[in-house]
């Protein structure tokens, strides 16, 4: 087998998902795409053959939810039902040749940061069912839609094709979108929309079914390859950790990058590479920790909604507003409600 580096594996990922993507939107829309492409700095060209310096997780992202949002509102649900577990690279030959679906979501965990977007999520057990939930928060609605379409999507994959995919059962944790039509094609189990908690679940017995493909030499040395490009990967995602942590300081959501750099006794230039390399961006990352803290001052203390968007930053409170409703999918006034109901119930 060949060895790979994370970049070489990150690049072609990318331009896979872009490929995937491309394929399930209609010829007729060619035009509008093309748009969308551009306002990331891509063209359909470099989408589906650039270099590593061109292409990111997070462009792939920027032009995923764009598309949905201008173009195709299910695209995330038929995007997710078109990828196939080798289309992960590394890591999904490793999920492949897992010899049971416990270790396969195993592997597929403990290595999530190689697939796409850094999905990570946890596996809990709860008496006799397994549940799988983000191991982060997910602070777009689109991002939990994501999360919840693509480890729906794999599992269904590691099943054999006649296991009962009703004892699945998918939460969703927010409203019901205007095209939930589409939920229904996609999920061949239950679902249900304002749960508490997003997540999946599914009988604890089925973790020790075996997977029809396993390959036990070739699943170690997918594993150690893997191993290695965790390795080499870990150097850039602690740096973008330390970028949070910074952020997360009392009044430094509205930090520069330049700034951050500074305190890290790095260059502008140096840093936004790493951040680069991780598959984000410096704006995603400040985007995600005033999500993160919008929630918890709505949840746990008693500021008004305007306290709050100055303490994160940001010029104005209906800029917040716009800002957590894209995020949530509801105002910061219908969370902080929520959150009430749920204390008074429990």
């Amino acid at each position: 087998m060949t060895i790979i580096s994370f970049e070489q594996q990150t690049h072609r990922a990318v331009n896979t998902y872009f490929r995937r993507l491309l394929e399930c939107l209609d010829t007729a829309d060619s035009r509008r795409v093309d748009r969308i492409l551009q306002q990331v700095g891509l063209s359909r060209e470099l989408a589906l053959a650039g270099s590593p310096e061109q292409l990111l997780f997070a462009d792939f992202k920027r032009v995923l939810y764009t598309v949905q949002g201008e173009l195709t509102a299910d695209i995330i649900l038929r995007f997710s039902k078109s990828i196939h577990l080798s289309d992960l690279g590394i890591l999904g030959y490793t999920v492949i040749n897992s010899e049971t679906l416990g270790q396969a979501l195993e592997v597929y965990a403990r290595f999530a940061r190689l697939s796409y977007i850094n999905f990570g999520f946890e596996i809990q057990s709860q008496k006799e069912r397994v549940i799988l939930r983000p191991a982060q928060l997910l602070a777009s609605r689109l991002e939990r839609e994501d999360f919840i379409a693509s480890k729906y999507h794999m599992l269904v994959r590691m099943l054999p094709q006649d296991a009962d995919t009703k004892q699945i059962v998918v939460d969703l944790d927010y409203v019901p979108p205007a095209y939930a039509e589409s939920y229904a094609d996609f999920f061949h189990s239950p679902f249900y929309f304002d749960r508490p908690e997003l997540g999946i679940s599914f009988p604890a017995e089925w973790l020790q079914t075996t997977v029809s493909s396993a390959d036990h030499d070739l699943y170690l040395l997918c594993e150690a390859q893997c191993s290695e490009m965790l390795s080499e990967h870990g150097e850039v995602a602690e740096i973008v950790e330390k970028v949070r942590r910074i952020l997360l300081q009392p009044g430094a959501t509205g930090l520069p990058l330049e700034s951050a750099a500074d305190i890290l006794r790095m260059s502008t230039r140096t840093l936004r590479e790493h951040i680069y390399a991780a598959g984000t961006t410096y704006k995603q990352i400040v985007v995600d920790v005033r999500m993160s803290l919008a929630k918890r001052y709505l949840l746990e203390s008693r500021m008004s909604v305007k306290e709050i968007a100055y303490r994160l930053n940001y010029s104005q409170p209906n800029a917040f507003g716009r800002a957590f409703k894209n995020a949530f999918g509801v105002s910061p006034a219908t969370i902080r409600q929520q959150g009430r109901v749920a204390s008074a119930a429990g």
